[in-house]
């Protein structure tokens, strides 16, 4: 499988965000020693997706308590603190570049459905559900569509 440059940035986000929720691990050390230790896959040697990795993530942390009672108003029927971490990352992530990355919704929501489907613990119902999720943040929040 061909993994697009943007896609593997976004995966590597998803992942440093992961480590930031639930391994407690500050941003900086992620950005000090994740980077360091990924140089092998590809991410790091093309600098415009590194920016946009790196871009991605530190928005994303930056505005994480918006971002999070954002997707807490979208899912009104589930327990945000019972959403599994790493479907969260991946809607916090894509939040964060459907809103304050203006990134086109169509894509972003594409990207995290696909993404899902590699990654979310529940294989069946993980990218429906992010899918939901983001199509109700696109319709009710003020985004470029």
């Amino acid at each position: 499988m061909n993994i697009g440059k943007r896609r593997l940035a976004r995966i590597n986000c998803f992942i440093s965000l992961y480590l930031y929720d639930v391994g407690r691990i500050p941003l900086e050390e992620i950005l000090d020693n994740y980077i360091q230790n990924t140089e092998n896959i590809g991410i790091m040697s093309n600098p415009p997706t590194m920016d946009f990795y790196k871009s991605l993530l530190t928005t994303t942390i930056e505005h994480l308590n918006e971002i999070d009672e954002i997707i807490r108003s979208a899912s009104k029927k589930w327990d945000f603190d019972g959403i599994f971490p790493i479907d969260k990352a991946i809607l916090r992530m894509s939040t964060a570049e459907m809103i304050y990355l203006n990134n086109e919704v169509p894509i972003v929501i594409d990207e995290a459905v696909e993404i899902s489907k590699m990654y979310s613990p529940n294989e069946e119902k993980g990218p429906d559900f992010i899918n939901g999720i983001l199509d109700t943040i696109a319709k009710n929040n003020p985004i470029r569509k």
